[in-house]
């Protein structure tokens, strides 16, 4: 990269600029130079000074918050730090892909200046006086680090793990009840399953709950409550093993491709949880295709007529090819498959959407108000994610039967992605020797509570459907439990299940329980009710926020949102939400930004923050809508003072109990 010129720039001249002009780099890539009245040089160019490999390295630092609204500000981020020798702002993502990372700003206190082209966003990169040129290559390493020794081989009959986790997938489908959905094949699925009632994330969104649930460690141990920076730059995470890590280590082929972890959320998608390395891609989260006509619905169903490429598809194939290298391999596999849909936009093959209901057949949710009790304090809303622009104004009948009807074409098609990878693995071969689990990241909200994301601690969001396939517990298929499960119970079950359990003597610092005896051959999961130590499943989600008239001062919960680029330490709150089998409570605590815990004070925990209660007797999990329109309706904290003290008692003891053993080798709790 040849580069032209400087720009004389300072903070006095930030909004004055006294001259303009636009350069060309060698490639074509426009340069500019501006000058001002403030001594400080600058040079500018529209290519990327942080990337992929980047964020783990400690000369690499997210500007707080890490959002700014361009590239000048996020000049000015670098400009007010010392240290600063660099930045990197991105304005868009390229032409017909998607960024996670539009408007987020990071800057560098080395003298690194190797541009690079980012994959899917553009990017504009600023230099503090004038760049090393040549660039400064990586230090003398040394010695090469000795390879890791192999893994020794699998145990003899230890079972294939195909693990197939949906984007934004709430229950909607007709094994637990719901009619309006099309979903042959999870109901297929599921009369080879055991079908779990009560099965929850932990957290209500992508990034967070993947990493939790593939590392096996809860939100407050991965630090991961947003989309600022990635688990692995925790402290001690580079020493954790993931999931398909920890069968990596035991002999197993390991490959993943789409949406596993959340892009960014490790880097690279963690190269060491798989098989030499390598990921298998992620194709995007798909955008409309412009020669779409929609007519104004919220959906992009694609005719037949219009070339595109579904990200899902693409998956699909990846997934397909991985599970014949397996077939051709000699060991056994853990496999991740991550499908996008039906996360929003909603764009399917056209035939979908007649597969579901006509628009004025959908049936709407009964309460569409936030639970009594709540009022507006709760609000969640963003005003981007929702067709009802605010929380006490429901959006008009027409439209939510848009959102909804859309929502199940695009899992429709989901499930019959599904579909395909399963006749995929019968017809290799692997039927009689391979566990399947069936997820999605989190629940949804299809306007209860005038409620349409996530992003909460409700049931609707917390939930997930859950089926796992054990080949050899045939007397488990096509039954129920209402066992209480969270996501990080998948890593230590299915590593049991399969023949590679976590012992205490592996030192492995996971967080999760076992749900394995659910399948032992004397069990029978239809009556016996299995539970952690702690009897309840957990969720949690931060808010943000200062009074509007105080910006940046005292936390204020009225009015506070969801966190959602805001650094760890500068969040407002956690609300901490504990489901029993017969109460969803839900405790908002002040959050210590140095200590990254909550403060547990006398209640309520901070100024005017939600005690939530929400009675759940009667509540089987199965029985269709009612699950979502029946309960959490009424707050009952005011009216039921001794079960929010008992339950407060117990939250609070769970997370002392859990937080004490942080880092301590699994012991099957």
């Amino acid at each position: 990269m040849k580069l032209h010129l400087c720009l004389a720039l300072g903070l006095a001249g930030y909004g004055r600029t006294l001259a303009t002009a636009s350069l060309t780099a060698a490639d074509g890539r426009p340069l500019e130079t501006l000058s001002s009245d403030n001594g400080v040089t600058w040079t500018l160019v529209n290519l990327s000074n942080v990337y992929s490999s980047s964020y783990r390295n400690p000369h690499v630092h997210a500007a707080n918050p890490v959002s700014v609204p361009d590239e000048l500000a996020c000049r000015a981020v670098c400009a007010a730090q010392p240290t600063c020798n660099s930045y990197t702002w991105w304005p868009a993502a390229h032409p017909g892909d998607e960024c996670s990372y539009i408007h987020q700003c990071y800057w560098r206190d080395d003298t690194v200046w190797q541009l690079k082209d980012s994959a899917k966003c553009a990017a504009v990169s600023g230099y503090k006086g004038t760049p090393p040129n040549p660039p400064p290559g990586p230090p003398n390493p040394g010695p090469p680090t000795p390879p890791p020794p192999p893994a020794p081989p699998a145990p003899p009959g230890a079972l294939n793990v195909l693990f197939v986790i949906f984007d934004d997938l709430r229950i909607i489908h007709n094994a637990w009840g719901f009619e309006q959905a099309h979903t042959p094949n999870t109901n297929a699925l599921a009369a080879k399953s055991l079908v779990f009632d009560r099965a929850y994330c932990n957290q209500a969104v992508c990034g967070p709950s993947r990493a939790s649930l593939l590392s096996g460690r809860r939100p407050d141990t991965t630090q991961m409550w947003n989309f600022v920076g990635g688990f692995r730059q925790t402290p001690g995470a580079e020493t954790w093993n993931t999931w398909p890590e920890w069968f990596k280590k035991h002999g197993y082929y390991t490959a993943g491709c789409g949406k596993l972890f959340h892009p960014g959320d490790p880097q690279n998608f963690d190269p060491p949880s798989w098989t030499g390395d390598e990921y298998g891609g992620y194709f995007g989260q798909d955008s409309c295709p412009k020669s779409v006509n929609t007519n104004g619905s919220h959906g992009c169903p694609v005719p037949p007529s219009v070339e595109h490429k579904f990200p899902d598809l693409e998956t699909l194939a990846v997934a397909k090819t991985q599970l014949g290298m397996a077939k051709n391999g000699s060991t056994p596999f853990w496999i991740g498959v991550g499908f996008v849909k039906p996360h929003m936009p909603h764009v399917f093959p056209e035939k979908y959407l007649a597969m579901v209901p006509p628009k004025e057949q959908i049936v709407l949710a009964k309460n569409q108000l936030p639970p009594n009790g709540t009022g507006s304090s709760l609000d969640w809303y963003s005003g981007a994610e929702s067709p009802a622009k605010d929380i006490d104004t429901p959006a008009p009948t027409e439209t939510q039967q848009d959102w909804r009807q859309n929502y199940y074409a695009a899992a429709a098609f989901s499930d019959d992605v599904l579909g395909e990878l399963l006749a995929e693995v019968d017809s290799l071969g692997f039927t009689d020797n391979t566990i399947v689990i069936f997820t999605a990241d989190h629940g949804w909200g299809l306007g209860e509570h005038n409620h349409w994301v996530k992003y909460t601690n409700f049931e609707t969001d917390a939930r997930v459907p859950l089926m796992v396939h054990h080949p050899k517990f045939p007397h488990t298929w096509g039954t129920r439990t209402p066992s209480l499960i969270e996501h990080v119970d998948h890593y230590p079950t299915i590593a049991e299940l399969a023949g590679v359990p976590v012992t205490a003597a592996a030192h492995e610092t996971i967080e999760g329980s076992s749900y394995a005896s659910l399948f032992t051959s004397g069990a029978n999961p239809a009556t016996t009710v299995w539970m952690n130590m702690y009897n309840a499943s957990f969720t949690q989600y931060p808010r943000c926020g200062s009074a509007p008239e105080h910006p940046g001062g005292p936390p204020t919960f009225s009015g506070a949102k969801r966190c959602a680029n805001v650094v760890k330490t500068k969040f407002a709150y956690m609300g901490y939400s504990m489901r029993t089998t017969e109460w969803r409570y839900t405790e908002w605590a002040l959050w210590n930004g140095t200590s990254l815990k909550p403060e547990w004070t006398l209640r309520p925990t901070a100024p005017d923050a939600l005690v939530e209660l929400y009675d759940h007797t009667g509540d089987t999990g199965n029985n269709g809508p009612p699950m979502w329109d029946d309960f959490e309706n009424a707050n009952l904290a005011g009216a039921n003072p001794e079960v929010v003290t008992e339950l407060s008692g117990r939250l609070r003891a769970f997370f002392a109990t859990y937080q004490s053993r942080v880092g301590t080798p699994y012991a099957g709790w």
